[in-house]
């Protein structure tokens, strides 16, 4: 099924691409090399915005964020809240403004919000006892949503209209959660908001699934996936095209050698497999780039790696423990991980096509 699944996916991205895609392909580069800053905290770091070429907050273990203005020369650390707290998501919106997302139960599954560069922080939102949050999405317009583990037969998410008031929802979804059905907290984006749809991905259950909304819907509907399902199996990041395509990753988080492809493509009701990238074990994270062709970025404990597109080459970026990439434009991407890794791929501003 793989290899023909990939076939498709080939065929329907060649067909789909515009005439100026086609005319550079025969230039296509390779990616930057990554540039890794050894001046950041030793820690693990899993949330990361880029809200400019500048300022890129980072979020991570033993309660702590972190903020660059500099494009990474220098950075300042913030504890918005208890240093037990383990903020697997960070939303910024500007240099000013950031919202912070811990997750665990018992209380620890938190949001805080900060509109003073980090040097103080409010607690918009704690879950319940029994919530576990895994991740954030946010729009230009202030609205956001946090997916959370489903408890019994209810969905847990929460939501806010505005960032300051914020409620839990447990009707948003037009079908109710599967047993055990929730979402895997390892790099932020298991739930994005992009061209005016939210996507959500879920794990964990009999059925790996996607939720999707246009932003003026009132309820998520339910597509179904191949992706590998079951317990620690699932989809762990999405990115929503608009709400007919979209691409998802995820896999087994406790089978590295499990031959389920892991990069998906979802196009006119189908689904393609996409080339598997030479990285193994459950994918965490999911990026697309537009620079001189289209290019999707994916990585794991085990590394980093970029897929061009239009070429379908995958090409290796890192051996690094990398938990989450996330890219600011057309321009940079920023990778952060374990023991301390931060690092940023730079591509240089594209050059003007020669007139035919």
């Amino acid at each position: 099924m793989t290899s023909k699944l990939q076939q498709r996916a080939a065929t329907i991205l060649r067909l789909a691409l515009p005439f100026s895609a086609l005319f550079s392909l025969s230039a296509v580069a390779e990616p930057p090399e990554i540039e890794v800053f050894d001046n950041v905290r030793q820690q693990q770091w899993v949330g990361v915005s880029p809200v400019s070429r500048d300022t890129i907050w980072i979020s991570g273990e033993k309660g702590t964020v972190a903020r660059t203005t500099d494009s990474g020369k220098s950075w300042e650390y913030f504890q918005p809240g208890p240093d037990d707290l383990d903020f697997r998501d960070i939303e910024g919106i500007d240099d000013r403004r950031a919202y912070a997302l811990s997750v665990g139960t018992g209380g620890q599954s938190r949001i805080y919000y900060t509109d003073n560069g980090g040097n103080s922080w409010r607690l918009r939102y704690r879950g319940e006892a029994d919530s576990f949050f895994n991740c954030m999405a946010l729009a230009p317009s202030g609205e956001a949503w946090v997916h959370g583990d489903s408890v019994g037969d209810e969905w847990r998410m929460v939501r806010s209209a505005d960032g300051r008031n914020w409620m839990q929802v447990r009707s948003a979804v037009a079908e109710p959660p599967q047993s055990n059905e929730g979402g895997f907290a390892s790099s932020g984006s298991c739930a994005r908001f992009n061209n005016d749809n939210w996507m959500i991905a879920t794990g964990n259950a009999d059925k790996a699934r996607v939720l999707i909304k246009g932003s003026f819907g009132i309820r998520f509907r339910v597509v179904e996936t191949p992706m590998e399902a079951g317990p620690m199996a699932g989809i762990t990041s999405v990115w929503p095209i608009d709400d007919k395509t979209f691409y998802i990753a995820g896999g087994n988080l406790n089978d590295a050698s499990s031959d389920e492809s892991r990069l998906l493509h979802y196009q006119n009701n189908e689904f393609s497999a996409l080339p598997e990238p030479p990285i193994t074990g459950a994918l965490y994270s999911l990026s697309l780039i537009d620079h001189n062709g289209s290019w999707l970025l994916t990585s794991n404990p085990q590394g980093a790696a970029a897929l061009n597109l239009q070429t379908n080459e995958w090409f290796k970026l890192s051996d690094a423990n990398i938990w989450n990439i996330q890219c600011h434009g057309d321009i940079s991407c920023w990778l952060v991980g374990k023991d301390g890794y931060v690092g940023r791929l730079q591509w240089q501003a594209p050059q003007q096509r020669p007139k035919l």
